[in-house]
């Protein structure tokens, strides 16, 4: 985003520059002629740019704004011989019709034909061109130009002398001019950049009442929708008590300053200029508000999904939404282009080229977003799971363009390559319906048997009697005899699929377990060992005493046996 918005702000600088055509010859602030300026006029050219009417306007313009009325005269028309006039008067008409330009004519340069030939489709003989008044002029006010060979034998186009007459009357009837008799001085006969110094103070001081009028107008207008949509049922959206600078603010501060512009009577020349930056700005406006429904669209559907569980389809709305943003930054891009007068379509042809060779460049970049796609598409992740991504885990933050974003245990934001994400081994935990809990449980070795089976039993219907535990699948057995004790597993799943969840039923389970051993009258296995030190004199219980007895009895010679079936009790002996 941030890039998107360095580049609108060098496309506006651009719009600024004043964009001079080789034909015109001229600089802003440069000599009215091609080799005064330091460039060489093409060969059968005129040197002053009136090839074509919009070089020829343009060269007045500039050449009255620099105060070189004996150039501007060059671009009128030549006066009857009964009607010629001094050189002072026709000056005086070019400084007079620079101000009826200024005050009555809107951005029209773009406008002009820079064909030599001229407009053929507007009805008017091949040699003659007219270009009319601001729409909101209603004196009929019309610019004409004529074509016609000079002494050099050229075609050029000149300001009509029809045009020059009407001078004097449209003159004396302006306004500023006499606002300029009453003002002092200085602020007249200063004129940076060929532009009276009242002017620009005028100009930067409507800035910020631009600025400050935009609030009212805005806290109205959003005070009447209320109203209308109480009185339509529907409540009225919450609104903070302070409204941010927004995009309308932005166009309807833009559309009052270009009206303040054109009422002073700005430069003709300036003023288009102005027009192409004001342009420029209203697209950024256009952008921004445009980024600001796609936002707000894509967090109300993220909302609707959020309730509804599905986290999935969320994912890919923010990932859309990110597209589009991407695709209008493009369309905005090549309108501003356009306004600046470049040729879009070979711009399009250029960005297909250059499309390629990035593409070739930037494997990785398209891989991950490709895997980004991917991964939303399969519903491998999604925003708030909990999972592992090779050696990560953590919870999904944010699924990018070109790289997911894992919030790990430590706090710390990691971020992971879509095309790593899409190629490695994914452990989400939101898709486990169960979770396994395995426990080790040591019974001590005092126990009789038949108190270890009592034990065991009770243990088992602990589990069979939980709700959380999924029945058919837990168990209870003894493992081993280990080293000091009875090992018994507890093995079972709770049926719980967030992991706070399965620790609060897991940590009832084992409370559970543990009363019901300390009410069947055992206890757990400590650690320990034990030294006995015994010798020959060691008294033996009669237990051991009788075991000793059985042992030595099997084992006597005379003892009864298959070997010896004379001795068996159950064989009576022959009679000699």
């Amino acid at each position: 985003m941030r890039l998107a918005w360095k580049t609108l702000l060098t496309l506006m600088l651009l719009a600024a520059v004043p964009l001079s055509s080789p034909a015109q010859g001229f600089s802003l602030t440069g000599s009215a002629t091609a080799t005064q300026a330091g460039t060489a006029a093409p060969q059968n050219s005129d040197p002053l740019g009136r090839d074509t009417p919009h070089g020829a306007i343009v060269g007045f313009l500039r050449a009255a704004q620099d105060e070189k009325y004996s150039i501007a005269t060059e671009y009128f028309e030549p006066a009857p011989p009964r009607h010629h006039l001094t050189p002072e008067q026709e000056q005086e008409l070019a400084e007079e019709l620079l101000t009826i330009l200024n005050q009555k004519f809107g951005p029209i340069l773009d406008s002009v034909s820079r064909d030599p030939q001229g407009r053929l489709d507007d009805g008017l003989p091949p040699d003659q061109e007219q270009i009319l008044a601001a729409r909101n002029d209603t004196s009929g006010l019309s610019l004409g130009l004529v074509r016609l060979e000079d002494e050099h034998g050229r075609k050029v186009w000149l300001i009509s002398r029809k045009t020059l007459g009407d001078v004097p009357k449209i003159y004396d009837a302006l306004r500023f001019p006499q606002l300029e008799k009453r003002l002092p001085g200085f602020l007249v006969t200063l004129r940076p950049f060929s532009v009276p110094l009242w002017q620009w103070l005028f100009i930067l001081a409507c800035l910020p009442l631009c600025l400050a009028l935009t609030w009212p107008i805005l806290f109205l207008a959003r005070r009447l929708a209320d109203a209308f949509q109480r009185r339509r049922g529907t409540p009225p959206p919450v609104r903070p008590p302070i409204q941010k600078f927004g995009p309308v603010a932005l166009v309807l501060c833009l559309v009052l300053h270009y009206n303040v512009v054109y009422a002073i009577g700005l430069s003709l020349l300036y003023r288009q200029y102005y027009t192409r930056v004001i342009w420029v700005l209203l697209v950024v406006a256009f952008y921004w508000g445009l980024t600001r429904a796609t936002g707000k669209i894509a967090e109300r559907i993220g909302s609707q999904l959020s309730k509804s569980g599905r986290m999935a389809e969320r994912s890919l709305i923010s990932l859309a939404r990110r597209l589009l943003n991407a695709f209008i930054f493009v369309f905005v891009a090549l309108i501003v282009l356009s306004t600046l007068g470049v040729n879009v379509t070979a711009a399009l042809a250029g960005l297909g080229i250059g499309g390629l060779a990035i593409g070739l460049g930037a494997q990785k970049t398209f891989e991950n977003l490709l895997g980004g796609i991917a991964i939303l598409s399969d519903r491998a992740l999604q925003i708030g799971d909990t999972c592992r991504i090779g050696d990560q885990t953590g919870t999904v933050e944010d699924i990018g363009l070109r790289s997911t974003k894992i919030r790990t245990q430590d706090r710390t934001l990691v971020s992971i390559p879509n095309g790593t994400v899409a190629t490695a081994v994914l452990e989400n935990y939101r898709w486990r319906d169960k979770i396994l809990t395995r426990q080790l449980v040591r019974l001590p070795y005092d126990l009789s048997s038949e108190h270890l089976r009592y034990v065991l039993e009770q243990m088992r219907t602990v589990l069979d009697g939980h709700p959380k535990i999924e029945p058919k699948t837990w168990r209870v057995r003894l493992l081993r005899f280990a080293d000091y004790a009875y090992e018994v597993e507890v093995y079972a799943y709770i049926l719980e699929r967030d992991y706070n969840d399965f620790l609060k039923a897991q940590e009832d389970l084992v409370l559970k377990i543990s009363e019901t051993i300390e009410k069947a009258g055992s206890g757990f296995a400590l650690p320990s060992s034990t030294q006995v030190l015994v010798d020959d004199n060691w008294p033996r219980t009669e237990r051991a005493k009788a075991t000793e007895e059985a042992i030595k009895k099997a084992q006597a010679p005379g003892a009864p046996g298959p070997d010896h079936p004379q001795f068996s009790p159950d064989v009576k002996p022959p009679k000699p």
